[in-house]
């Protein structure tokens, strides 16, 4: 099977040509470039989703525990929190008093949307890849698991604006950081409760997903 055969679900193609003409019109209605931006944080929520797409294609039961997989799998952890982090670009809402605010409303929910929408279709084809192998006891420790790491790197993304690739270029001040986090926890106090809200409402959205993906 090849990298052809990556099937984007109509969902996420409809979204997704959704939140880029939103993109483009408001920056040429608006005259504004301020929203280039999520064309990039699109682009690495879809990393993810591809990454998981062409495991998914290529792993089996027998192949699961060789290089290509675990190196894939890495990679696609390192990238999974750009899925949901679009959620948290929200947090632009309002600070161009040049643009309705429900116009931004569309468009920032339409772009965290579809970028979660692959996020969760990208859990979706690891949970089904691991259980190849495993049992669904084993696959319902890890998935939670994976939703907090997630839920953490949301956390060091947003708020300490490091990137899934630092690991490769600046992992002495990631590492040092995350060591800060655990051994110095006064001053990173929102850590806990940022990285457990996102890790909730991934998981939940997660659960909701995932039964509709069995009874479709």
């Amino acid at each position: 099977m090849g990298i052809n055969k990556i099937k984007i679900p109509k969902q996420i193609a409809s979204l997704l040509i959704l939140a880029v003409v939103l993109n483009i019109v408001r920056m040429f209605l608006f005259h504004t470039t301020s929203s280039l931006y999520m064309f990039w944080n699109i682009f690495l929520a879809f990393v993810p989703f591809f990454i998981s797409s062409i495991l998914y294609l290529h792993t089996t039961k027998e192949n699961i525990i060789k290089p290509f997989f675990i190196i894939g799998f890495v990679l696609w952890l390192l990238f999974l929190p750009n899925a949901p982090y679009v959620m948290t670009d929200f947090i632009h809402l309002g600070r161009v008093k040049t643009i309705p605010v429900m116009y931004d409303i569309f468009f920032f929910f339409s772009s965290a949307y579809v970028s979660l929408l692959m996020g969760l279709y990208s859990l979706r084809h690891m949970e089904k890849i691991i259980l190849l192998k495993f049992s669904r006891r084993v696959v319902n420790i890890v998935i939670p698991i994976i939703i907090l790491f997630a839920s953490f790197g949301m956390y060091l993304g947003r708020f300490l604006r490091f990137n899934s690739w630092d690991l490769f270029t600046s992992h002495t001040s990631l590492l040092s950081t995350i060591w800060d986090i655990f051994t110095k926890s006064n001053n990173y106090i929102n850590v806990y409760s940022y990285t457990v809200l996102f890790f909730f409402f991934i998981y939940i959205a997660y659960v909701s997903f995932r039964s509709g993906d069995k009874n479709s």
